[in-house]
């Protein structure tokens, strides 16, 4: 068997069998060798036998034969020869005289033999021992043996005895010693492989309990096992060294399983920063944007509806702003629990950015679906929230927008949300709306006057106007209110209603107000030197200006730069500013108190039904809602409602402004009910400073008092 296939079987067997098969390789040429060690030893010592035998008859029959070579008595010599008849390895027998020639010979009954052949040259005497030997074959395994024995006489060669021997009836009795010989080496054999089959386990069960502890390790991944008995020899060694790999690995094992989940856990928390919002647990930006991209995909591919509604809590930024950040993550925790508790099983929620909220609802059936989870997620939000004792309302207003029909693209789909979001805020905000495609254009036209209005300041576009307020006792002019006008170059006058929300928006109303501020001191200023020296100026305060922590080093520096009295300026604030934040507002009317401010509420009975904390504010006036003012005389609720409040203010010592006075019989109602300032288009409407400066001229009694009887402008 060639090497290479040796090799290859031994490969595939196991330790033990290799440890089998090997020994019992080395003991089958062991004992082979031996054997025919011992059976050419058998041969070489009955060969010799025979031979030493040969040799001492030889010997003798060579003495015997002297007498008769001698004399050349031919008989003799032959009787002689006959006594090899009692050895029956010789076959042929011959005598030579010293010239070569045959004096006699023997030859066995039937051996066929030309002794003629053995004749030499008579004149070579010297050679006749050369020319016997070429005759012969003498070689160790041949079966012939050739004996040539010089006859001597009286010290003279006087000539040779040639015998020739066969030994192969030899063959047989070494035959059968290797017969006996090869039986004794397999019993042998049998014996060692028997006792090979005991000893193996000695050292091939702790080689297999190493494999199968190996195997128990590699299937359990568990390094906490180990060899229990070790010995002092080699396996013992190995067994040893096992262990503490194992070992080794076990604590390397614990460290890197340490390691890994310390990862994984960095890794889980990475992700979820990546993809989860800290403060909601919500699915945040990032996730939303990849996973709409995924739905709309979905929805265009298999040709279903799907709807992302765009969310933004109402009110949110004024809890925010006065009760502190804590208890604005408080309340989008449970705005969050609350809106993710009215939702299916396969509608996604994610918080977007500070209160904005969106929900992507898949597998549309018809559209009221839309409308019911809309409807679901503003009366999840119109139960209060309760922080430390107080209850809080906030609203949702939700813009809706389908795909296919509104957009086939992610990022126009939610575009396209927002501004139906910002049409609900318009309409009165708690309310949901679908995306048309008129939003798109008045959405242009917002994000155009956005950008404009940044610039308006500076390109000196905006003034105010002022309207006239009357005493109702007199009929003079007592105060007049700032409002603020911008003359855009393109798109002409632009009313408050309009700019005003995109600046509260967008930021811009800090640097509007400060405007306002200013240009108020300034004008009043010029009332001043006109000789109307008693007209105060109300300025309507937006909640995001009186949260400003700048607000009140903006008013000191505009008093303070103009040199503006504080008394003729009334800041106007509306119910829901004071009642957002009691503590913080209170903190900034007291302050606007203490520098001689005036302080009103404006369109007071449309906010809160609570009005305890009117105890807590310094309030010099009410300014009762025009849409109860339009009601009078005719409505009954309007009238009630208008009487209460100015009998509650009186009793309180506040005074009473009746805003959007347009009728005669509005007038009279009022001054029947003890109403203290009108102010409407029954009088005057909103004017530029110049004109109100020009109708001062106009209609100034001799006393200097301002007359505004009945003046229809």
């Amino acid at each position: 068997m060639p090497v290479v296939a040796i090799r290859k079987f031994l490969s595939n067997l196991s330790i033990q069998n290799k440890f089998l098969v090997i020994n019992l390789a080395v003991t089958t040429t062991a004992l082979s060798f031996a054997v025919i060690m011992a059976v050419f030893g058998e041969y070489l010592t009955k060969r010799d036998f025979i031979m030493e035998s040969l040799n001492v008859q030889a010997k003798m029959v060579a003495s015997n034969t002297t007498a008769a070579l001698v004399f050349k008595d031919e008989k003799g010599a032959e009787d002689i020869l006959q006594a090899f008849i009692s050895s029956p390895q010789v076959h042929i027998a011959a005598i030579y005289d010293a010239q070569g020639g045959v004096l006699a010979s023997y030859i066995r009954q039937g051996i066929k033999n030309n002794i003629s052949d053995l004749h030499m040259s008579e004149n070579d005497h010297d050679d006749i021992e050369t020319e016997i030997h070429q005759h012969k074959d003498d070689s160790l395994l041949s079966n012939k043996i050739h004996i040539n024995q010089e006859i001597s006489f009286e010290g003279d060669i006087i000539g040779n005895l040639f015998i020739e021997a066969d030994i192969s009836g030899m063959y047989s009795n070494i035959i059968n010693y290797l017969i006996y010989t090869t039986i004794v080496a397999l019993i042998g054999l049998s014996l060692a492989s028997l006792l090979l089959l005991k000893l193996r386990k000695s050292i091939t069960a702790p080689l297999q309990n190493l494999s199968g502890l190996m195997d128990t390790v590699i299937q359990k991944n568990d390094y906490s096992v180990r060899v229990e008995h070790t010995t002092d020899d080699e396996i013992g060694i190995l067994s040893r060294g096992f262990n503490e790999m194992l070992s080794h690995i076990q604590v390397n094992d614990e460290k890197l399983a340490h390691e890994l989940s310390e990862r994984y856990r960095a890794e889980e928390h990475l992700d979820k920063l990546a993809y989860y919002d800290v403060i909601t647990d919500l699915p945040n930006r990032h996730f939303f944007h990849e996973h709409l991209e995924r739905t709309v995909e979905h929805a265009i591919t298999t040709k279903q509806v799907m709807a992302l509604l765009f969310l933004d809590l109402d009110n949110f930024k004024i809890v925010n702003d006065t009760l502190g950040h804590k208890t604005g993550d408080m309340l989008l925790k449970q705005a969050s629990s609350r809106l993710s508790n009215v939702l299916r099983k396969n509608d996604y929620i994610c918080r977007i950015g500070g209160d904005e909220f969106a929900i992507i609802v898949e597998n549309i059936n018809h559209v009221d679906d839309i409308s019911i989870v809309s409807e679901k997620c503003i009366d999840a939000l119109s139960n209060p929230f309760v922080f430390e004792g107080n209850n809080f309302f906030i609203g949702v207003s939700i813009g809706i927008s389908i795909c296919p029909e509104d957009a086939t693209v992610s990022n126009d789909l939610l575009v396209n949300a927002d501004m139906a979001m910002y049409e609900a805020k318009l309409r009165g905000k708690n309310n949901y709306q679908y995306f048309n495609k008129k939003m798109n254009d008045e959405h242009s036209r917002k994000f155009q006057l956005e950008s404009d209005l940044r610039h308006a300041i500076d390109k000196g576009q905006l003034e105010l106007y002022y309207q006239p307020q009357v005493d109702s006792h007199d009929e003079t002019l007592c105060g007049i209110e700032a409002l603020m006008r911008w003359h855009h170059p393109e798109k002409g006058m632009i009313s408050p209603g309009e700019f005003i929300p995109i600046a509260e928006e967008t930021g811009l109303i800090p640097s509007l107000g400060q405007w306002l501020i200013n240009t108020a001191c300034e004008d009043c200023n010029r009332l001043v030197k006109a000789g109307i020296t008693d007209v105060s100026i109300a300025i309507n305060i937006s909640g995001i200006q009186i949260r400003d922590n700048a607000f009140i080093d903006t008013v000191r520096n505009a008093l303070d730069t103009f040199k503006t009295q504080a008394g003729l300026l009334e800041f106007e604030l509306t119910e829901s500013i004071l009642m957002d934040d009691s503590s913080l507002v209170i903190d900034k009317v007291n302050k606007l108190r203490a520098m001689g401010i005036l302080v009103a509420i404006d369109d007071f009975g449309t906010g809160f039904s609570s009005m305890s904390y009117l105890k807590s504010f310094p309030i010099n006036k009410l300014k009762i809602d025009r849409s109860f003012i339009s009601g009078l005389p005719q409505s009954s609720e309007d009238t009630s409602i208008t009487r209460a409040i100015i009998a509650m203010a009186h009793g309180m010592n506040i005074g009473v402004v009746a805003e959007g006075v347009e009728h005669a019989d509005q007038i009279d109602f009022l001054c029947e009910h003890d109403c203290d300032v009108f102010q409407g288009y029954y009088y005057a409407k909103p004017m530029p400073l110049a004109e109100l400066l020009k109708l001062y001229e106009q209609r100034r009694r001799a006393d200097g008092h301002f007359h505004l009887a009945r003046v229809n402008i």
